[in-house]
């Protein structure tokens, strides 16, 4: 918890609890840290105990307890999501505030377990204030997919490259993407175990 040395205390327990008890990968732990962390601020911010125009990197939360959690209201929350959408800068497009949905419902689902946490694991507040939120509807997609013209040049540029020494396993590694859909990390996590004897089964633990 050394790296989240910038958190307030009721934080961090947030974090080792979701760390060693719920046995969540350090990249989600992260994940919160940032999305609650930039709450907090937000808050701080919101109520005048800093200049409006201070950066909320600038914001200090260390001294935010479970008083200052316990008063939170759902106004806020949806003051911090209208921030979000309408007013927090966007890196990949500067000239167009607001950051896109997916990026306000992650922050809005940190939010939502932090308060669940303090209310029904540390039993310190009565009242969840996100509760009743709606998570932010989100845009379905259909993913995007190469044609079989696509796909065959792509395995013929593997079988071309004579001076590489993967050739059979890119071919394979691509072979396995492009028939099963599996995730990347289903890919890696392939032991040889995992493949039956025949050749003609395989299987995936994801």
């Amino acid at each position: 918890m050394e790296r989240y040395h910038d958190a307030p205390q009721i934080l961090r327990e947030f974090l080792s609890y979701h760390e060693t008890i719920k046995g969540q990968s350090r990249r989600t732990i992260s994940e919160y840290y940032l999305d609650l962390r930039m709450f907090l601020r937000f808050l701080k911010l919101m109520r005048c105990e800093m200049p409006y125009n201070t950066p909320l990197e600038d914001i200090p939360i260390a001294d935010i307890d479970a008083a200052f959690m316990a008063s939170v209201k759902t106004s806020e929350i949806f003051d911090f999501l209208s921030y979000l959408s309408n007013d927090r800068e966007n890196p990949e497009s500067p000239d167009a505030p607001g950051i896109n949905t997916a990026s306000r419902a992650r922050k809005l689902s940190a939010i939502k377990s932090f308060f669940k946490y303090l209310v029904h694991v540390k039993e310190l507040l009565d009242v969840n204030p996100a509760a009743a939120i709606n998570t932010p509807k989100m845009d379905k997609r259909l993913p995007k997919y190469l044609s079989l013209e696509e796909s065959v040049e792509l395995l013929e540029s593997v079988e071309d490259d004579e001076e590489s020494k993967n050739r059979e396993r890119d071919y394979c590694i691509l072979t396995l993407f492009l028939n099963c859909g599996m995730r990347l990390s289903e890919l890696v996590g392939i032991n040889l175990s995992d493949i039956d004897r025949s050749f003609t089964k395989l299987r995936v633990i994801g």
